[in-house]
């Protein structure tokens, strides 16, 4: 079963670009956390992800926070970062503007998975027309997360797995 599912996250993560261009999103990240594994994969700007290591935003960020104790998908947006307007600032900076995450919690792990363009703003309509499919694919990533051997080798560049 593992190495099937080792399979199936690598072809995941190896159609996430395209899938999410599909749906109008230049950019996404997920993550998977359980008491014996962490997995994330971004196609976010190195620069920008080595800005917020260096600032240590981890530690702020109401993304991940929020995360950890819902289910409900949250808005990238302005009012999303209230208390911390240094990261929504920041992330303006490298085209990060638009969209939201999708949490998902099933027994000791959790997972979020977020997409994000530059233009245009995420309508409700917009929300409403593609939230389905953006929580069914992160159920799908944290289903294949949850039996993947931190072993198994990934070969695609643009996923950094820990």
């Amino acid at each position: 079963m593992k190495n099937r599912t080792a399979a199936q996250l690598q072809c995941l993560l190896d159609n996430l670009p395209l899938l999410f261009e599909k749906l109008g999103f230049h950019y996404f990240a997920f993550t998977f956390i359980s008491p014996d594994q962490r997995t994330y994969t971004t196609n976010y700007p190195i620069s920008w992800l080595e800005h917020y290591n260096r600032c240590g935003y981890a530690d702020l960020d109401p993304i991940p926070a929020h995360c950890k104790t819902s289910s409900l998908p949250l808005l990238w947006e302005a009012e999303t970062f209230d208390s911390t307007p240094n990261i929504w600032i920041a992330a303006q900076a490298y085209d990060l503007h638009h969209g939201w995450v999708q949490p998902i919690h099933c027994q000791q792990s959790c997972s979020s998975l977020s997409v994000l363009r530059p233009h245009t703003s995420v309508s409700r309509e917009e929300f409403y027309a593609k939230a389905q499919q953006v929580m069914l694919l992160g159920a799908q990533l944290h289903q294949a997360a949850t039996c993947y051997s931190p072993a198994a080798h990934i070969t695609s560049p643009v996923h950094r797995l820990d």
